[in-house]
């Protein structure tokens, strides 16, 4: 029993000589990095170099059926006019047909149907931007009533987005290095970053400004440029 007592004694005394553990939280307060969160900003513009219009043709008839012939008739010979400049079938579709009934709102007469109204669509990608006011004039001249917008683009972004984004990124490490500078820090590296593209911010017309245009031939349709926007979110590595 004593040398039972004395091991107990010895075991004591030496557990509390060891030194106490130091706790995972406060070792993860000493090691972890400081981290200055920046947003950068950036664009970049170009000439457009296809475009987009959409062409309405709107026809009316006292029955459905003779509304939708006018209607077809005018279509068939937008399309082959269209045809005629070059632009590719591929390039042609339709995005809209639909049909409606239109009343007669008179006196004792309300509800009564007294005809039929047909609208229909049609989009043409525009590949050679020369042609954008022969297709538009071409349309009008072979029975299309509406020019509901156009749109001009770049066809291929890759290079307006990578100049964006290096915009972007420069704008950022501007900005990380004004604040590092002043809170007296250096940037020593980088731990996360993100990043977003937005659409295109194309050069449109709407059916208004089209019409204004075709009103007073000293305003011209012009494609002008298209943008892009681009924003990083950066995470800089401050020392300590």
């Amino acid at each position: 029993m004593k040398l039972i007592c004395k091991l107990f004694l010895i075991l004591t005394f030496s557990f509390c000589l060891l030194p106490r553990p130091v706790s995972f939280a406060a070792a993860a307060e000493q090691t972890a990095p400081s981290v200055l969160s920046v947003e950068g900003r950036g664009n970049a513009a170009a000439s457009p170099d296809c475009a987009s219009v959409s062409i309405g043709v709107t026809t009316h008839g006292q029955d459905v059926s003779a509304a939708q012939a006018e209607n077809t008739e005018r279509a068939r010979s937008i399309i082959a006019g269209l045809k005629m400049l070059g632009i590719d079938a591929k390039d042609i579709q339709t995005g809209n047909y639909s049909f409606r009934p239109t009343y007669n709102y008179s006196e004792n007469r309300t509800h009564e149907i007294d005809g039929y109204t047909v609208d229909n669509t049609v989009i043409v990608r525009i590949r050679n931007i020369d042609l954008t006011g022969r297709v538009i004039d071409t349309a009008l001249a072979h029975g299309a009533n509406q020019i509901n917008s156009l749109e001009f683009m770049v066809s291929d972004s890759k290079a307006l987005r990578k100049e964006a984004l290096l915009a972007a990124i420069r704008d950022a490490r501007e900005k990380a290095d004004i604040i590092a500078s002043g809170l007296g820090r250096r940037i020593t590296g980088i731990q996360h970053v993100s990043e977003n593209t937005t659409a295109f911010q194309s050069r449109k017309y709407n059916s208004m400004m089209l019409a204004e245009a075709a009103m007073d031939t000293a305003v011209p349709v012009e494609s002008g440029t298209v943008t892009l926007d681009a924003s990083v979110h950066i995470e800089f590595i401050l020392d300590n």
